[in-house]
């Protein structure tokens, strides 16, 4: 007898994404533990030292990979610098925009929690400010892998950028097909959400890492 998966409705799948999860699996909170122990060779860490947020409400950001670079640059906790895991196919391409993480955080699946910097190529390894734009809502292989979407701004603290319609089907299209030829992986861009949604999601993955450090093994559930 063969079983057919019913599938589930477009605006379901976003609405689930639209409130970061408050919990975070043991993947994340035993990956997070072990970052930490890595990054405590380094009297200043680039991930755990960085504050996520600045006091007039912009959002830092770690740039791992520029716009246009097909290198697929990740930061290695070890060295607190960033090293090449790969180059991306050529049929793939670049980097649609700039990418990287907001310090301080740990995301559902281990990782530092991903941003994407709208604008033209900034250089790896440098930590940049930006105002909250929007949140590219995403899965993978892994889980949940949304990615917070940042504009840089101007002398006045003013968003340099807009997330405009065009920006999410070049970014959204490339996220969709950037692991085809990774066996076992795959990536979904369900939809895009707001600025709040998205400053929502850097609040609570950085409540992760401030409040699950002693959790690896188990799942955290942060507190009220």
């Amino acid at each position: 007898m063969k079983l057919v998966a019913a599938a589930v409705p477009f605006a379901l799948v976003v609405q689930s994404l639209e409130r970061p999860p408050t919990v975070l699996p043991v993947l994340g909170s035993t990956q997070l533990a072990r970052s930490l122990e890595m990054a405590d060779a380094h009297a200043g860490h680039a991930w755990r030292d960085t504050p996520p947020l600045n006091d007039d409400g912009t959002v830092n950001a770690y740039v791992e990979i520029p716009r246009g670079d097909r290198r697929k640059w990740e930061f290695d906790m070890r060295t607190n610098a960033r090293l090449v895991d790969r180059v991306m196919p050529v049929d793939v391409g670049g980097y649609p925009v700039n990418y990287g993480f907001v310090p301080q955080t740990v995301s559902y699946d281990g990782d530092p929690f991903d941003v994407l910097v709208l604008g033209p190529p900034l250089p790896g390894g440098a930590v940049v400010r930006g105002v909250v734009v929007g949140v590219m809502f995403m899965e993978d292989e892994k889980g949940l892998d949304s990615k917070v979407v940042l504009s840089t701004v101007d002398r006045s603290g003013h968003p340099t950028h807009q997330l405009t319609a065009e920006d999410q089907e070049r970014i959204g299209g490339y996220f969709r097909r950037y692991k085809r030829y990774e066996p076992g992986k795959f990536s979904t861009v369900p939809g895009w959400g707001s600025a709040d949604q998205g400053r929502s999601y850097v609040t609570t993955t950085h409540a992760f890492f401030e409040q699950c450090r002693h959790s690896a093994g188990r799942p955290c559930e942060l507190s009220h």
